[in-house]
């Protein structure tokens, strides 16, 4: 099952879009739609994800990193919508199946914090649109526009988070 919206192609033209679902073999329909996503992409294909360290590793400096990290899963209930303004995030999940909640920023109402310009995010009570489960092979890419809350289900999740900037 793929899933994007049409418009997707023009964010080189920085317009609005929303997120992307799509399995990894098709991640070659979606190189247009920022510079440095193919080359994110021909890095996922140099991971064995089976032995795989934890750890960040800037593929192309501040442009690209690889976040692998394993994390405690949450409820519904207990996942924060979160949002950033530098980077686009493309979620991976290793072990297990990851369940998200989406909903477009523009609609967010309910922020905890303030933005965290460091750490490019701000985090928000909101209840999302959507819910929707990516299984490992597939991947979700956020983009601005894309308010998101990951790491939702049971038990404990490996998974590689790549950081892309969006300039």
């Amino acid at each position: 099952m793929r899933l994007f919206i049409l418009s997707l192609y023009s964010y080189k033209v920085k317009t609005k879009n929303n997120m992307i679902i799509d399995n990894i073999k098709n991640a070659s329909l979606y190189y247009n739609v920022h510079k440095n996503f193919k080359k994110a992409f021909d890095f996922l294909e140099t991971i064995d994800f089976n032995n795989c360290n934890e750890g960040t590793i800037e593929v192309d400096g501040n442009n690209i990193k690889s976040i692998i990290s394993t994390n405690k899963l949450k409820n519904k209930s207990d996942a924060l919508l979160e949002t950033h303004k530098k980077y686009i995030d493309i979620h991976i999940p290793i072990s297990d199946n990851e369940t998200f909640g989406w909903k477009t920023a523009k609609k967010l109402e309910i922020s905890v914090d303030d933005y965290d310009s460091e750490n490019d995010f701000q985090l928000f009570r909101d209840i999302p649109t959507i819910y929707f489960t990516i299984t490992p092979g597939e991947f979700a890419i956020f983009l601005s526009e894309d308010a998101h809350a990951p790491l939702i289900g049971t038990g404990e999740l490996k998974k590689l988070i790549f950081k892309i900037a969006i300039d």
